[in-house]
């Protein structure tokens, strides 16, 4: 079992790096990935900077250069969900793109022409993530998680995602982009998030705040899930 995780930012890639044993980098263009272990489990990680573009590159060289067997994507998130609070740890079900519009082309706005709407998660990786937080007693919430190319940071701009995705829990920059590629080829993923700020007018002095304990939160997220689970050699 080979784990292909990504991280946006260093905030968030920080607590799963120092976790990282037997490591050794190989940079691709300008992008640096880390192989190692984290508890006898082989990892591939990268920071994928921030974006739709940056984190479906750096999806696709995962699983097509480092061949790993899934992709989760770690980090922080906007809470939109009414009963969403900073800290709050949201698994992803399925991933969309807030901000695609090809409805004059007859597409559902989010739905980019010939692709799905919705990018699944994996349910097997699902079923696990909840029986290693239930182990260790994190409460979470599992569901929608949709992205943009736009730091969410108003009530309007959060009544527009809602108006079209009123199930979405969180937003970010993303988890669509990692779920679009993992889809295409066919392998298994997973987003992680913990809540660092609530989408509104406060989201940037939140974010700039809650972005260490938010990338810290969801990354031990991940840690305790490699540490819990029992993985065949491949």
């Amino acid at each position: 079992m080979k784990f292909g995780i990504l991280c946006a930012m260093e905030e968030e890639l920080h607590t799963l790096l120092i976790n990282l044993e037997n490591k050794c980098e190989k940079k691709v263009g300008d992008i640096t990935f880390y192989l190692g272990t984290i508890n006898n489990v082989n990892v591939v990680l990268t920071q994928s900077g921030i974006g739709k573009v940056s984190a479906g590159l750096s999806t696709g060289l995962l699983i097509s250069l480092f061949k790993v067997d899934v992709v989760i994507n770690s980090g922080s998130a906007a809470g939109i969900g009414g009963s969403l609070k900073i800290g709050d740890v949201v698994i992803s079900n399925k991933t969309a793109y807030w901000d695609v519009d090809a409805t004059a082309a007859g597409y559902r706005v989010g739905q980019l022409p010939q692709e799905k709407l919705f990018f699944k998660a994996s349910n097997e990786w699902i079923d696990r993530i909840e029986a290693s937080l239930s182990i260790n007693k994190i409460p979470y919430h599992v569901g929608l998680i949709v992205s943009g190319d736009s730091f969410v940071s108003s009530k309007k701009m959060i009544n527009t995602i809602k108006n079209n995705f009123p199930d979405a829990l969180s937003c970010e920059m993303e988890g669509a982009a990692v779920g679009q590629v993992a889809t295409k080829f066919n392998v298994p993923y997973l987003v992680i998030r913990a809540i660092s700020d609530n989408g509104d007018e406060s989201a940037n002095d939140n974010f700039d705040q809650f972005i260490v304990d938010a990338g810290r939160k969801s990354a031990q997220v991940l840690l305790d899930l490699i540490s819990n689970c029992t993985f065949k050699e491949k």
